[in-house]
């Protein structure tokens, strides 16, 4: 399961799907991935969101991953392009040209994360 964090939160829908799902995600071997602008840089907040998330939820995934996301300025109407703009520049980035796209996502982290989950379920399977 996945979810990416927007002002503050992970998506609701996911959200409800969890709370609807608990208890066959607290039987089944699950992970859960968080993607965040937090988790480049601000690991406290980025897990502060997966905590929350649980808290909401009610479940505890035995694998976490939280990954960068992306400013995606491109795709963004004037108000969120702005207020993107804004985070960014007050977190100190330069990242602040919005005519283009800034993706932060490390694929190999991803890559790794997945292989380490597939892992693991082949050992509670056998």
């Amino acid at each position: 399961m996945g979810a990416s964090v927007h002002v503050g939160k992970h998506e609701g829908y996911v959200r409800d799907f969890v709370r609807k799902n608990t208890a066959a995600l607290q039987r089944l071997p699950s992970a859960f991935f968080s993607v965040s602008l937090a988790a480049q840089g601000d690991e406290v907040n980025a897990e502060g969101y997966v905590e929350k998330f649980e808290a909401e939820t009610g479940w505890r995934p035995a694998h976490v991953g939280l990954f960068r996301g992306a400013l995606l300025y491109t795709h963004y109407g004037f108000l969120k392009r702005a207020m993107m703009k804004k985070i960014a520049r007050d977190k100190g980035s330069l990242d602040t040209d919005t005519s283009r796209d800034y993706v932060y996502t490390e694929w190999d982290g991803v890559r790794r994360f997945t292989e380490d989950f597939l892992a693991g379920l082949a050992t509670h399977v056998a």
